[in-house]
């Protein structure tokens, strides 16, 4: 069997590269290569590609010194759900006709696999969906991912592929995609089987994805990972180990990005060990946390650990400093977690341009006195500020609340969750007001980059 792996693009009104990589998409193509198949990615969204329109010219613009940075965009009509929006909706990834021109110089694949990862950016896989339609019209196109598994109905009613298949592991999701394509078949192995990704499909890429860990042990409101992956299982040390090393090693990675979503949790037995074997091993790359790091966790030996390892983007995940909307979200942290994980990090030697604090806005019951109050205590205490807007997402308690706060009906159709729609879902705040928060931020990130201290700001 022959297996094309196809990343979309994103389509929104805004998005950016934070070290995005289809690692879901390695994981499923080195079990695929266990049966024997013969195994294609595709990555619409790789800013690598020589044939991008402008390349040259645009090359700085499109990487940043870690390998994050701006996707080629296109702006395309806004569907009609979200027409309201007064912002230009844009096509974000490799232009079309050179996805298209690239396809149609493969051999067919027996089988397409394309995954979506927002529930919003359905659109996005609709697209692929019909070029696979054009290009391959006898293979066997299946969608998965988030948007798959979470609006599952919607999917598959919308999608227009064969079969909307998803799982809770991979060897279970594998046996459904073989029999999909009618070539039933066994994969060993249940959630705690370690996958190693196929990094080799990356072809030369040095911002590597890793995942030491599936799940969360958290049950935040607005997060939907205990929906998606309900066992939180960490995988063995020195397997992960093993992998990282290969990363810098064999395949040449210079930033290595955790995809975890809890990886502090248990850091006695999981994450400090991994970290001491790493060093031991002589590893040496920039490590960045982009899905933030459960601040309850950090403490002195975790702070300095992740300086002497080479981390230099941590992200933290305090959301909110109102101690209501903390206990009410899930209790992760309260803000004395935080300004104690913040000294920790600071007396370790992190500075704020390394640092940076999620906020979420946008929370039912939230008010603008505390959403100031959130980013005047970030800033204090020496971080940048993250604003994130809240959004609610199918399978969280967020999205089943009925709140006066959302003037907009988000269970209607998936591309009302886009939390780019936030400042117009929201009864409590103006347009104004989160106009002002976000200026303030920036305000105070270029004074926190510049000084390394927080200065008051009118």
């Amino acid at each position: 069997m022959r297996a094309l792996l196809f990343n979309p693009w994103i389509t929104d009104f805004a998005a950016f590269d934070h070290w995005t990589r289809p690692l879901n998409l390695l994981r499923l193509a080195s079990l695929l290569r266990t049966l024997d198949w013969d195994v294609e990615l595709y990555d619409c969204l790789d800013r690598r590609l020589q044939e991008l329109p402008g390349y040259a010219k645009l090359k700085r613009h499109r990487f940043n010194p870690y390998g994050a940075g701006h996707y080629f965009r296109e702006a395309i009509p806004a569907p009609s759900a979200i027409r309201f929006i007064p912002r230009e909706y844009k096509r974000y990834g490799v232009p079309i006709d050179v996805v298209e021109k690239r396809l149609r110089e493969m051999a067919a694949p027996d089988v397409v696999l394309i995954p979506c990862m927002m529930t919003y950016w359905y659109p996005g896989a609709q697209e692929a969906v019909r070029m696979m339609r054009r290009v391959f019209p006898q293979a066997c196109v299946i969608l998965g991912g988030v948007y798959a598994a979470l609006c599952r109905e919607h999917a598959e009613i919308h999608s227009g592929a064969d079969a909307v298949i998803t799982g809770k592991h991979w060897p279970e999701i594998v046996v459904r995609i073989a029999a999909a394509a009618g070539a039933e078949t066994e994969c060993p192995g249940d959630g705690r089987t370690w996958i190693e990704p196929a990094y080799n499909l990356l072809r030369g890429d040095s911002c590597l994805p890793i995942l030491t860990s599936i799940g969360c042990p958290c049950h935040c409101s607005y997060c939907a990972t205990h929906s998606l992956w309900p066992q939180f299982i960490q995988y063995s040390v020195e397997a992960a180990a093993d992998s990282i090393e290969r990363c810098v090693k064999e395949f040449h990675g210079t930033d290595l990005v955790f995809y975890d979503d809890a990886l502090l949790i248990n850091r006695e037995k999981h994450f400090l060990p991994l970290m001491d074997e790493c060093l031991r091993r002589g590893v040496k790359a920039r490590f960045h946390t982009p899905n933030a790091l459960h601040v309850r966790q950090i403490d002195g030996d975790v702070a300095r650990m992740v300086k002497r390892a080479g981390f230099v983007t941590i992200r933290l995940g305090l959301e909110t400093a109102h101690p209501r909307l903390q206990r009410e979200t899930g209790s992760k942290v309260n803000t004395e977690d935080y300004r104690r994980a913040m000294r920790h990090l600071l007396d370790a030697g992190f500075s704020a341009r390394e640092v940076g604090t999620y906020l979420l806005l946008g929370l039912p019951g939230q008010t603008l006195e505390s959403a100031w109050e959130a980013c005047r205590l970030a800033a204090e205490c020496g971080s940048e500020i993250k604003i994130a807007m809240a959004s609610p997402i199918p399978g969280t308690p967020l999205y089943e609340k009925e709140s006066d706060d959302f003037i907009i009906d988000h269970r209607r159709d998936p591309l009302l969750q886009n939390n780019s729609i936030t400042p117009w879902r929201l009864r409590r705040f103006a347009l104004e007001d989160v106009r002002r928060l976000e200026r303030f931020a920036a305000e105070t990130n270029a004074v926190l980059r510049k000084n390394g201290r927080f200065l008051a700001l009118s």
